[in-house]
């Protein structure tokens, strides 16, 4: 399953998934590019995939934010010829001191609606529109999404922009199957992060570890995963990964 000489850019990368993400790959020999708004985050990611003999760069940007998203943009443009691997993982579910569930939708800031749309599904897009060209045969991309076995009510938000990077994954897969580039999405069940344990400590027993959801990553940017493309695999604690597409 080796991926020496990948290059593997993930967003989200400061913790939690994008973290156990970036480690896996790095692992397997990845270069992985890092990249998120918290920059003393980034470097303990680096520093993790540094522990595991892997290599990296840290590049900060607000994905929230279209001027920084174009400046990454450039950045990656500048840096690499090739994009091997490109692993969408950041999302907005909460802030700082507040968990956005459980929520009546009015009662939303705007700019929290905006800015989980922005980085759940517009930044992602741009991205991949930005870095197909750099995407080589037998490239891979990676969207996390999320499970919603009780509906949208209470951060409805955040359920449109994993729907939607689901629906970007289907129909993405088939435009670029011509060019054999793979596109596939996790949709993790809750979630053993820090974030998860802040605010749903009573579930943490049933969250996923994100090992898990970073092992079957690297499962699917490697060969063995070429034939794989345009699928959603569902992952729950203890269980086989499964396909779940939320038609």
């Amino acid at each position: 399953m080796k991926l020496n000489g990948k290059y593997a850019f993930i967003t989200g990368a400061s913790s939690s998934i994008g973290r156990a993400i970036a480690v896996a790959l790095a692992k397997e020999g990845a270069f992985t590019a890092l990249t998120a708004r918290n920059k003393t985050n980034l470097k303990k990611t680096l520093e993790s995939v540094k522990k595991v003999g892997g290599k990296g760069t840290i590049i900060p940007a607000d994905l929230s934010n279209s001027y920084s998203l174009s400046a990454l943009i450039e950045t990656i443009t500048i840096e690499t010829e090739q994009v091997d691997i490109l692993v969408n993982v950041a999302g907005i579910w909460h802030g700082k001191e507040e968990v956005y569930a459980g929520k009546d939708f009015e009662t939303f800031s705007r700019n929290v609606v905006l800015n989980t749309l922005n980085v759940g599904i517009v930044t992602p897009t741009l991205l991949i529109h930005a870095f197909i060209p750099k995407i080589p045969k037998f490239g891979k991309i990676i969207n996390i999404s999320g499970t919603f076995e009780n509906g949208a009510k209470g951060w409805l938000p955040y359920f449109i922009s994993k729907r939607a990077i689901e629906d970007v994954t289907v129909g993405l897969a088939e435009e670029l199957k011509d060019k054999q580039i793979q596109v596939n999405a996790i949709s993790p069940s809750d979630t053993a992060t820090e974030a998860y344990a802040k605010y749903f400590p009573q579930y943490m027993d049933e969250a996923i570890d994100p090992k898990e959801i970073a092992k079957f990553t690297t499962y699917l940017c490697s060969e063995k995963a070429n034939n794989i493309t345009g699928e959603v695999f569902v992952l729950k604690k203890d269980k086989k990964p499964y396909k779940g597409y939320h038609r």
